[in-house]
């Protein structure tokens, strides 16, 4: 008797464990953010947005002090962020030339953390347009692949921010179960950089690391 009840048991306690460890969804749908903040180029001077290696959300301290909780606005939202609509985001200060790391939230709001871990530079003035790929970490939801775009329209001289626009879209039912790693760049597109160039590990492994490629259009 006792020997039949030790596997029944034991056989529980293994189901009881499993059905603890909780299964959570990806996430599904997009979002688009509108600065209602000044935002500022970051870059050598003369600065202008064919030069620009960052932006500054805040005040116009690139070292990002003082954050700033809420520089951005969720202008339309579905899917399972359209309970943000309308609601207060934050994008940070941050470089995309060399970027800033895997660990950074470029842009959170209502708890959802969005990371970038691509960036394209397109110039085609007066826009400067930053398009690529990334994830997003939330409570009660796996990690989720997307893709975003960054839409930046410049002054006349091409050395201001004169609007800016942020959009998400989640790759539906992706999720990353760790950090991204990156560690090569498609030479399809003209001004290639590499970020292990930029920093000086090109041939190393670094887990969550940007891929940076910048191509120019000049208007005649």
């Amino acid at each position: 008797m006792k020997a039949t009840l030790l596997p029944l048991a034991a056989a529980t306690l293994l189901a009881g464990s499993a059905l603890a460890t909780p299964v959570f969804p990806a996430l599904d749908g997009e979002l688009l953010f509108t600065s209602n903040q000044a935002v500022n180029l970051v870059g050598p001077v003369p600065i202008s947005i064919h030069t620009a290696t960052g932006l500054d959300f805040n005040d116009g301290d690139a070292n990002d002090t003082p954050l700033v909780a809420t520089n951005s606005l969720v202008s339309e939202a579905s899917g399972d962020f359209a309970g943000l609509s309308n609601v207060g985001a934050q994008i940070r200060d941050f470089s995309f030339a060399p970027p800033p790391g895997a660990a950074y939230a470029v842009t959170s709001v209502g708890g959802f953390n969005f990371h970038l871990t691509t960036v394209i530079i397109d110039v085609d003035a007066p826009w400067l347009r930053l398009f690529g790929e990334g994830y997003v970490d939330a409570a009660g939801y796996e990690r989720t692949l997307g893709v975003f775009e960054l839409d930046v329209l410049s002054t006349r001289y091409l050395n201001q921010v004169r609007s800016l626009t942020f959009r998400w879209e989640t790759t539906t039912g992706v999720s990353a179960s760790s950090l991204l790693t990156l560690n090569s760049t498609s030479s399809s597109v003209s001004d290639t950089v590499s970020v292990m160039d930029l920093l000086g590990l090109s041939g190393s492994v670094l887990a969550g690391c940007w891929v940076v490629k910048r191509r120019t259009r000049r208007l005649l």
